[in-house]
């Protein structure tokens, strides 16, 4: 999502005005599904999936009804993923990368066991589960900071609080994503380069990683049996956004060229970080590839790589907390 390498100069207020309306309306409805469509999807589901726990013969034959219908749903959510990349449509991965993060809802719903209400979602994830539930925190690495937090005494307050913020933080980096981009859009722009795009080139991505990202931190006070962080879920949704990311990159510099790889020399890809910070992220991504990447190859390499890495500092940190 970019669009001219002329930065601006002289504002047009009615364009401004409309694009900050169909951004605040947008962001409205974004915040909305994220706090409200959870719970009254919960309320109604429980009239089909009540509680069940306790009822360990009726648990085992609903997910035994339930088995192929998870299997297939995760099936499904890969090959959009794939597929997304293969016919050049990024909104079927960026759809597969949301519906395989999508049973976090059942925890955010607060939903206290595995098929209750909107917890039913998480059939998607039996594969991983009965494969071993400690596949759900393969992406471990990702909650170091909270892992810190633990150290000191906090309250589910403080966490909540700290959820809250990076869902509102998220939301608000997104809706100045769509701002800039539909007021780039309207003024004939070709390369956004101005406002948030001069800090981020992917604002509205951005926004994402850190809206999903307050809902997983919030997941530890739903409390139930499988009230497990799943990070791994989180790593491999995050993961192929930022490999949508990089593949309209490729496409971008191939359609603006030099126009568009100047605005990538100054411009960071997600985050403004500290140079050291950023060498360490990008240092993987040196040894592998001499430039940036060119095809969906190096994307998918890029991928791989990085998701092994971050599997591994997770063990490492699991086997930490352990000890």
């Amino acid at each position: 999502m970019h669009s001219s390498g002329i930065e601006v100069r002289s504002i047009n207020f009615s364009k401004l005005i409309v694009a900050i309306v169909l951004s605040i309306l947008l962001s409205i409805t974004l915040f909305y599904l994220t706090l409200e469509i959870p719970r009254i999807l919960n309320e109604i589901l429980r009239n089909y999936y009540p509680d069940i726990y306790w009822d360990s013969e009726l648990r085992i034959r609903i997910i035994n009804a339930l088995r192929p219908y998870g299997y297939l749903t995760l099936v499904i959510t890969f090959v959009l993923i794939i597929l997304g990349f293969i016919i050049k449509r990024s909104y079927l991965s960026i759809l597969g990368s949301v519906a395989i993060y999508l049973p976090i809802f059942g925890y955010f719903a607060f939903s206290m066991f595995f098929l209750t209400g909107i917890g039913v979602l998480r059939i998607l994830w039996l594969p991983f589960i009965e494969l071993s539930p400690v596949v759900l925190e393969l992406g471990d690495i990702v909650i170091l900071p909270l892992s810190i937090l633990k150290l000191i005494p906090y309250s589910n307050a403080v966490l909540i609080s700290i959820s809250l913020l990076f869902i509102f933080l998220g939301l608000l980096v997104f809706s100045l994503g769509v701002i800039t981009w539909i007021y780039g859009k309207f003024n004939g722009f070709k390369v956004i380069n101005f406002w948030i795009y001069k800090y981020s080139r992917h604002p509205q991505y951005l926004g994402y990683l850190l809206w999903s990202y307050g809902l997983l931190l919030i997941t530890p006070i739903s409390g139930g049996v499988f009230a497990i962080l799943p990070t791994f879920p989180w790593l491999i949704s995050s993961m192929t956004i930022i490999g949508i990311a990089l593949y309209e990159e490729i496409e971008m510099k191939k359609k603006y060229g030099e126009e568009y790889i100047d605005y990538l020399k100054k411009t960071p890809f997600m985050l403004p970080l500290p140079k050291f910070i950023s060498r360490i992220i990008k240092f993987p991504l040196k040894l592998l590839l001499k430039n940036s990447p060119r095809s969906k190859r190096d994307i998918v390499l890029i991928l791989i790589t990085y998701i092994i890495i971050l599997i591994i500092l997770s063990l490492i940190i699991n086997i930490l907390n352990l000890m």
